[in-house]
C-alpha cells in the first residue's frame, strides 16, 4: 500500500535526494514537504509533497489525513500573510504525478490573475508555465518560511 520512496515517482525523486540544494524549498513539516511551485505565474504557488510514496489520500489513515490538512491550513495561512491574494485555492491531485500531493494557490484580481474566476488549470500553458526569477524565489521562500515560524499562523 505504501512505500517509502520509488525511484519512479517524481517527487520521490525530489525528494528522495534532500531538498538541501533545492532553491524552492520551503519546510520540512510532520507528514510534507512545502515547496515552492516552480512557476510563480501566481506569487505564492506552493505544493506540498507527502513524505512517503502514497498515490492515493484515501490510502492515509483519516488521523493522517487531518495532520496533512493541518500542514496544508498553516502554508496557505503563511502565503495569505505574505501575498495578500483575494482567495486561496487548495487542490489534491494525482492524474499527472500519483504521489499525495496538494496545490495550494494564491488567486489575486485582474489583471495580476487573468481569470480568477475558473481554475487555474484552463489557463494557457504560456501563463502556467512562466517559470521564477531566482532571487525572488529566494525571497518568497524564506518570507513564507518566516512567516510560518509565527505562532498566530494558522495554530
Amino acid at each position: 500500500m505504501t512505500k517509502k520512496h520509488t525511484n519512479t515517482c517524481a517527487a520521490c525523486v525530489r525528494f528522495g535526494t534532500g531538498f538541501g540544494a533545492d532553491p524552492l524549498f520551503i519546510a520540512e513539516m510532520r507528514e510534507c514537504f512545502a515547496v515552492l511551485h516552480q512557476h510563480q505565474c501566481l506569487r505564492g504557488w506552493c505544493v506540498l509533497l507527502l513524505k512517503e510514496h502514497v498515490e492515493h489520500l484515501s490510502l492515509l489513515p483519516i488521523r493522517r489525513q487531518g495532520v496533512v490538512f493541518e500542514e496544508v491550513a498553516k502554508v496557505a495561512a503563511a502565503i495569505k500573510r505574505v501575498c495578500s491574494p483575494k482567495r486561496v485555492n487548495y487542490e489534491c491531485l494525482g492524474n499527472v504525478m500519483a504521489h499525495v500531493h496538494w496545490h495550494i494557490v494564491p488567486r489575486y484580481e485582474l489583471p495580476m490573475d487573468p481569470d480568477p474566476l475558473r481554475a487555474i488549470w484552463v489557463q494557457p500553458q504560456e501563463f502556467l508555465e512562466c517559470g521564477h526569477d531566482a532571487a525572488a524565489a529566494a525571497a518568497l521562500t524564506s518570507e513564507i518560511r518566516a512567516a510560518l515560524s509565527m505562532d498566530d499562523c494558522g495554530e
